[in-house]
């Protein structure tokens, strides 16, 4: 396997599980903002609340792979007056590893933008430390982006109504209207 199938590979499985990604929100697109929306809207169905624990990426996501092969062997003919003898010796060996770190956080959808705009902090590491334009610049948009979200996160919170309004019996499921 090469590195561009893993990391690929990779990106497949992190599609097909949901993720979305929370940054930038200022910046997103119309289909990001409408993925979002259906996977939150998914989460306060599934846990018939509006305001559903979440999985987050909370950090850098690494990848470890590692392959080796080796291949070694041997033959000889040989004959005696006797008896002729053949004989024939092979070895072979492959190995391959992939490790892949994942730091996930879970926290309640309310607490999303705190969340995310503390790995942003983290991230910009460095850049906040200085005492010049660009950590103003930097501050700016971690805490515009935090803003933007909570503000998006309360929406979606306060219209959950389409999921409370159908009514579970128990072993039999919902009741049709």
């Amino acid at each position: 396997m090469t590195i561009s199938q893993a990391i690929a590979g990779v990106q497949a499985d992190l599609t097909k599980a949901g993720v979305v990604s929370v940054s930038g929100v200022q910046h997103w697109t119309a289909d990001q903002t409408a993925r979002f929306d259906a996977n939150v809207r998914a989460l306060q169905c599934a846990q018939q609340t509006s305001d559903p624990v979440v999985a987050m990426i909370a950090g850098p996501v690494t990848m470890d792979l590692s392959g080796t092969f080796s291949q070694s062997g041997s033959f000889s003919v040989s004959a005696s007056s006797a008896l002729p003898v053949f004989g024939l010796q092979a070895d072979a060996s492959r190995t391959k590893g992939q490790t892949l770190n994942v730091p996930v956080q879970f926290v309640p959808l309310s607490a999303l933008a705190d969340a995310e705009a503390g790995r942003e902090v983290g991230y910009a590491g460095a850049l906040l430390g200085q005492n010049d334009v660009v950590r103003e610049r930097v501050a700016e948009r971690i805490e515009g982006d935090r803003t933007a979200l909570t503000a998006h996160v309360e929406g979606l919170m306060s219209n959950v109504k389409h999921c409370f309004e159908k009514k579970v019996r128990p072993f039999v499921g919902f009741k049709k209207e």
